[in-house]
C-alpha cells in the first residue's frame, strides 16, 4: 500500500471539516454536533500559531484518503470511508510516528470513545498500551 503524508494546507480545511462532520460521533471526544465553517476556521487558524499542533493528509494514488494530526501529543485519526477497515489508518499510524520522531516527540497518545472499537483495535494492533478509564457524567 502506497500511502504518503503531505503536510495540511488551508486548501485541506474544507475536506478537513467535511471528514470531522462525517465521524465526530464516533471519533472525536469532544465534538458532539458538526462544525460550521466559521468555527472550523476559526480553530484552524488558531492551531497555526500552536507549536504542539502538526497535521497531514494522507495520500494514495494522488487521492486524499485521510486526515491525522497531534495536538499536545494526542493522537486524532480520519480514514475516508471507502478506505476504511484496508488497512489505511494502520498505514497512517505507522508514517505519523515517523514523523513525531523527527520532531523528537517522545510519546504519542491515543484517546478513544468506549463505542469506538475500530479505532480501538486501530491502537492496540500498534502497540498502544491502556492507561486510563475517563468517566463522565452530565449533571442537569
Amino acid at each position: 500500500m502506497n500511502i504518503h503524508l503531505r503536510s495540511c494546507t488551508r486548501d485541506d480545511w474544507d475536506i478537513i471539516l467535511d471528514l470531522r462532520n462525517q465521524f465526530y460521533l464516533g471519533s472525536f471526544i469532544l465534538q458532539d454536533r458538526p462544525l460550521t465553517k466559521k468555527e472550523h476556521y476559526e480553530y484552524m487558524e488558531k492551531q497555526l500559531t500552536n507549536p504542539h499542533f502538526h497535521q497531514w493528509m494522507a495520500i494514495m494514488d494522488n487521492n486524499v484518503v485521510g486526515y491525522i494530526r497531534i495536538l499536545d501529543l494526542e493522537i486524532n485519526i480520519l480514514v475516508v470511508k471507502e478506505y476504511q477497515n484496508k488497512g489505511v489508518g494502520t498505514k497512517m499510524l505507522q508514517l505519523l510516528e515517523n514523523e513525531a520522531k523527527k520532531l523528537n516527540i517522545k510519546k504519542l497518545r491515543g484517546s478513544v470513545r468506549a463505542d469506538n472499537l475500530n479505532s480501538k483495535q486501530l491502537f492496540e494492533k500498534n502497540n498502544y498500551k491502556l492507561k486510563m478509564y475517563w468517566f463522565e457524567k452530565e449533571l442537569d
